[in-house]
């Protein structure tokens, strides 16, 4: 047991004094309670002391009592407040934020079951974005924080009130009250659209006839035309190339550049990848180019099982971190543009068939979240897609069991011809071929009379080997930005 001074626990109970409730604390309640074994189990510290501790402990636990926690991911703190008959009153959330200020807010238990009624496949089933809405104190991306902080998924049924108070039978009956009230708000939404459509249908009529000869009217001018929901005709399409995010990667404690990477650095990145593409605005379309080394590898090695490398998930982990912060990050994107499209290369070189299983989980995931979302993953090592006039040859770079050496930063003969070969194989001619591949954690480009052959950065960033080997680059996503059939390249660099 760790020792503790009796100075060190005078300081501890001044601080006590200064508390009304554990929550006031600025520090965490594992910490308190951690303190609290030390200095009980303590010889050195006096049973006077101990007692007026333990005294100053318990009052501000006392009041800590009404206040409940809820367990949530690392990167949000949870409360559910009640009443003196146990009874929930409200529902608070501390949101951390990396190189911001936290987040904080309550919900009251109506505004909960606003949530729950909209956004469940039980209830309305509504996008975030459209229930957000009715949260506009709330940014999109903050309304979307509350729901991971709070665990709230499409298949939940109620919030916690609802689940502590009602019934089963009680359950399943509003339920169904909540089901028919939404089939009645769709009737009458349509019964009020048609009405709209025959009231657009009589104006146009009207304004025909307007210069008929001796005939006079006026238009209501008070007459509102039916509302449509946004469409983006923007004439822009933005092509996320994400590559190398090494799920579970970790670098050792004598690596040349620090480069933190664990799930809160992943889904951070991945939520400041959306801010980055909603500051250009919206799209037509925008399509994800996933290209391999999705995870880290299995079993702390690479797919080839000859080259050890620390991480910090296992297996399991890696995997379901992918699957969980992905959907999230296809969601978000949902919501800037039209269409979504992803293409998927199936394997790199530290995932191997841990990848292939991985980007198909996502694949399925996303297929049934979003089925309106096509999404593909390549059969080959190698896989071909459009956007407009122009062709894509993806590849990650060096596959997991048979090549050599990985393709290099910058284009050779040798390279050249293989990437012919592949083209002819595709039957892919034109002007505007474009080759792009991950692996090697850079954005660089070279061209050719054929094609131009671009490396792209990896979301991850810098691991221990490239640090050794390599230039250090930024972390980040490298895109390409089409406006009409005019492309442009760049990066979102350390997201």
């Amino acid at each position: 047991m760790n020792k503790i001074s009796e100075k060190k626990v005078k300081e501890l109970i001044k601080e006590l004094k200064g508390l009304s409730s554990l929550k006031d604390s600025k520090r965490k309640l594992q910490y308190w309670y951690n303190n609290k074994q030390i200095i009980v189990n303590s010889n050195n510290i006096s049973t006077d002391l101990i007692k007026e501790f333990l005294d100053e402990y318990n009052r501000v636990k006392k009041v800590q009592s009404k206040i409940e926690s809820v367990d949530t991911d690392d990167r949000a703190i949870t409360n559910v407040e009640r009443d003196d008959d146990g009874n929930i009153t409200s529902y608070t959330f501390e949101i951390f934020k990396k190189n911001r200020p936290t987040f904080r807010g309550t919900l009251t238990p109506k505004e909960m079951e606003i949530i729950y009624s909209l956004y469940s496949t039980y209830g309305a089933n509504l996008t975030a974005k459209i229930v957000s809405r009715e949260f506009p104190q709330y940014s999109f991306v903050d309304f979307k924080r509350i729901l991971r902080a709070f665990n709230i998924y499409k298949y939940d049924l109620a919030p916690q009130h609802i689940l502590e108070t009602l019934t089963e039978e009680e359950l399943i009956e509003r339920q169904n009250r909540i089901k028919e009230n939404n089939v009645l708000r769709r009737i009458e939404k349509d019964q009020l659209s048609e009405a709209n459509k025959l009231i657009n249908k009589l104006a146009t009529e009207l304004n025909s006839l307007k210069y008929a000869k001796d005939f006079h009217f006026t238009i209501d001018g008070n007459y509102q035309p039916k509302t449509y929901t946004p469409c983006y005709h923007t004439g822009k399409t933005l092509v996320l190339h994400i590559a190398d995010t090494h799920v579970g990667a970790a670098l050792s404690s004598t690596s040349l550049f620090n480069n933190e990477w664990n799930e809160i650095e992943f889904a951070h990145r991945l939520e400041e990848l959306v801010n980055r593409v909603s500051k250009l605005g919206a799209f037509e379309k925008v399509v994800i180019n996933l290209l391999g080394d999705y995870l880290d590898g299995m079993d702390g090695m690479t797919a080839r099982r000859d080259h050890v490398m620390p991480q910090n998930m296992d297996n399991k982990q890696q995997f379901n971190v992918f699957i969980k912060h992905m959907l999230h990050f296809i969601e978000d994107i949902q919501s800037l543009c039209n269409n979504v499209e992803i293409y998927a290369v199936p394997e790199g070189n530290h995932g191997g068939y841990a990848d292939y299983f991985a980007i198909k989980a996502l694949q399925y995931a996303t297929q049934s979240y979003f089925p309106n979302i096509p999404f593909t993953v390549f059969d080959r090592y190698y896989g071909v897609f459009s956007v407009g006039a122009h062709r894509y040859l993806v590849l990650h770079g060096k596959d997991g069991q048979f090549m050599k050496k990985p393709m290099p930063l910058n284009l050779n003969d040798s390279t050249s011809t293989l990437l012919r070969d592949w083209m002819d194989r595709e039957q892919m001619t034109g002007e505007n071929i474009h080759v792009i591949k991950g692996d090697l954690h850079s954005n660089n480009l070279n061209s050719c009379r054929k094609f131009d052959y671009r490396n792209v950065l990896s979301l991850f960033g810098d691991s221990d080997y490239s640090q050794m080997n390599y230039i250090s680059n930024a972390y980040g996503v490298s895109y390409d930005l089409f406006i009409g059939d005019i492309r442009t390249i760049g990066t979102f660099e350390n997201l």
